[in-house]
């Protein structure tokens, strides 16, 4: 009987290795790309099978360019790892957390419209933020089985790829030609990436919106030649010329010149207290008898701004709007500048007793290094302790009824004190914030537990979207419901305060909210992902001396609410323009084009179509939107014929910046 011989098994060379580990890549890739055809759940409707053909196209570049994410620590692994066994898992690793956070920037995309970017960055390297998003334990578990079960597939992958290289080497076979590294990255991804990204620079050029749309929802680089073009045009003098070359957020280190004048406040004018009170999220139609009915019943004897918008589709960006009176893209030069509000500034000035309590964090957004940078510590109350130093609760419904507390508490400690001067207080409520925390209310059906992220990004089919839908909004119309609770024994508070001891100049009360909701109106969830009615269309009413009751129907917006306080307390209205960009909420004028702001937007709201406009120039391109939305048809016309209101944008955010010389 003959003895089959077989070969004798060797120790895997650092061929070997590198090759096993490029087919775990080419793995990774592949399974990369059917991940990221989530991408795509908005893909045109209408789309030509050209078009159609270019996005999978684009997919597939995409992916190969973000793929060299995982290569980096793949390729180090053969440098620095000298057993077999630990390359392969610290490679396995590596394409598991790679397509765990692909998985997850597509869960992103789908909640709010844009990729992992330095929002996402900014709020998990800011302190406070974990009060503000809750992701919930199912998050964090979720993602760690995801990237565990990658690991352990992509490990077994590997010495399976490994021991059939071996054997083919043993028996005097080469690799196979077709997935040799040099083969598959020359002859086949560097030629397909050149064509997809050449398209999409011929398009950015003739402004081809067809490409141009199936193109957003991809996170790969893109070769903006368009606005390059465009900074060319005209001597960079005409209004694509402008847009491409004039950054409405300014420059990282552009020194912030606010204000370029002080108001002038008589010094016998009158002294009211000043109170705010800001539901978080509160769009405009979640106010009504059934939903708020103690601050519906306070709105019938204020004046109602029935056509208001806050300033931002963010709390950063609706705030501070609202509290120095300039578009929202001045934020980050106010951030690194540590620039307080003149509205702050100047109440401190005339003595008043100010207090901010908020139920959520002000380090995150960072209002402490920006609007309430000029107040003690002391003058700030955003956590509530138990005598160990842990937090009471980290639930918004929780909170808010402290900030109740600490209201009532420091009126308290006031009258103890005799306290004579008047007070600007500043309240911020949260409950009405995902994820809408609250004890329970008769709106049903509603969310049996926490909010879930996941769900809401991977739920886009009928009929199990229409019941999410209903039961995400009535989680949160019960969060309202709850917050018009506290917030009216904060008013009723205030109102027994002048009662028991008046000020002479009695107490102007605000209420609104930060920035609007949406639950998928337009294809998104909470808010920060656009500019549509949902999410900045809020509630505003006010009341208290020299405010005359009534409705207001002209146009106003956040922006308005600082220079409108100064002027109720003596500043002459026809010298705002050095402290603010609003206008008068007494005398609003009846046609206006009002400005919103975002992360790294800012949008201009037009009877043609809200205009999106990069932050940073030549970051995205200029659309045009309808109010769910959707791209118009002919927007270059449009954005041709708003040339003096996008020059008087660009204006507008480069007043109270320093000029390069």
């Amino acid at each position: 009987m003959t003895k089959i011989i077989r070969p004798r098994r060797r120790e895997a060379s650092r061929s070997d290795l590198i090759h096993a580990g490029f087919q775990l890549w080419l793995l990774i890739f592949i399974v990369g790309i059917l991940v990221g055809t989530l991408w795509l759940f908005r893909s045109l409707e209408d789309a030509s099978p050209g078009t159609r053909l270019y996005q999978s196209l684009h997919l597939i570049s995409d992916i190969a360019i973000i793929g060299i994410l995982p290569a980096i620590p793949m390729i180090l692994a053969h440098l620095f790892i000298r057993r077999p066994l630990w390359v392969g898992v610290w490679q396995s690793l590596s394409g598991g957390l790679f397509l765990g956070l692909l998985y997850a920037d597509t869960v992103v995309y789908r909640l709010l419209g844009y990729h992992f970017n330095w929002a996402i960055f900014n709020v998990f390297t800011t302190e406070g933020s974990e009060e503000a998003v809750h992701l919930g334990p199912n998050v964090w578990i979720t993602g760690t089985v995801m990237v565990t079960s990658l690991a352990a597939l992509g490990y077994f992958f590997w010495r399976w790829r490994l021991g059939r290289i071996m054997e083919r080497e043993v028996r005097g076979g080469g690799q196979t030609w077709f997935l040799k590294p040099r083969v598959v990255c020359l002859a086949l991804l560097l030629p397909l990436i050149a064509v997809a990204k050449s398209m999409y620079a011929i398009a950015s050029i003739t402004s081809d919106r067809e490409i141009l749309e199936a193109s957003k929802a991809l996170p790969g680089p893109k070769p903006r030649l368009g606005p390059y073009v465009d900074s060319l045009r005209g001597g960079r003098n005409d209004i694509y010329g402008l847009l491409a070359t004039v950054s409405l957020g300014g420059q990282r280190g552009q020194e912030l010149i606010y204000p370029r004048a002080f108001p002038e406040i008589p010094e016998g004018a009158p002294r009211p207290n000043i109170l705010l009170v800001v539901l978080d999220s509160w769009r405009r139609d979640a106010m009504s008898t059934e939903l708020t009915p103690n601050l519906t019943l306070r709105k019938a004897q204020s004046r109602t701004f029935a056509n208001h918008k806050s300033g931002g589709n963010g709390t950063r960006f609706g705030l501070f709007t609202m509290l120095y009176g300039l578009h929202g893209s001045y934020w980050f030069r106010a951030l690194e500048n540590n620039t307080t509000p003149v509205l702050l500034d100047s109440l401190q000035a005339m003595d008043y007793d100010i207090r901010v309590i908020s139920a959520a964090s002000m380090k995150f957004p960072e209002f402490m290094r920006t609007a309430w940078f000029g107040l003690e510590r002391e003058q700030v109350v955003d956590s509530f302790l138990k005598e160990t130093g842990e937090p009471i609760s980290r639930r918004s419904d929780v909170k808010d009824s402290l900030v109740a507390d600490a209201f009532e508490q420091w009126m308290e400690d006031r009258d103890t004190e005799d306290d004579q001067r008047p007070y600007f207080s500043f309240v911020l409520l949260d409950s009405p914030h995902q994820p809408y925390f609250n004890p329970g209310g008769p709106f049903e059906p509603a969310l049996e537990k926490e909010l879930e992220y996941i769900s809401l990004g991977r739920t886009t089919a009928e009929p199990e979207l229409s019941i999410l839908r209903e039961k995400v909004s009535n989680t949160y119309k019960n969060s309202v419901l709850y917050s018009d609770g506290i917030a009216e024994r904060i008013l009723a508070r205030a109102e027994q305060v002048d009662r028991d001891h008046p000020n002479a100049a009695g107490t102007i009360v605000l209420v609104t909210g930060d920035h609007g909701e949406e639950f998928y109106e337009s294809g998104f969830w909470g808010h920060t992902s656009n500019f549509t009615p949902e999410q900045i269309d809020v509630p505003f009413f006010m009341y208290g001396p020299g405010i005359e009751p009534g409705i207001e129907s002209n146009p106003t917006s956040h922006l308005d609410v600082s220079n409108s306080l100064l002027e109720l307390l003596g500043a002459d209205p026809e010298k705002h323009q050095g402290y603010s960009q609003g206008e008068s909420l007494f005398r609003p004028p009846s046609e206006r084009i009002r400005v919103v702001a975002g992360f790294a937007d800012v949008g201009l709201l037009t009877e043609q179509g809200i205009i999106h406009l990069p932050a940073q120039a030549g970051k995205e391109e200029v659309w045009v939107y309808d109010n769910r939305w959707k791209p118009i048809d002919e927007m270059d016309a449009i954005i041709t014929q708003q040339n003096a209101a996008l020059s008087k944008l660009i204006r507008e955010c480069q007043q109270f910046l320093k000029q390069a010389p």
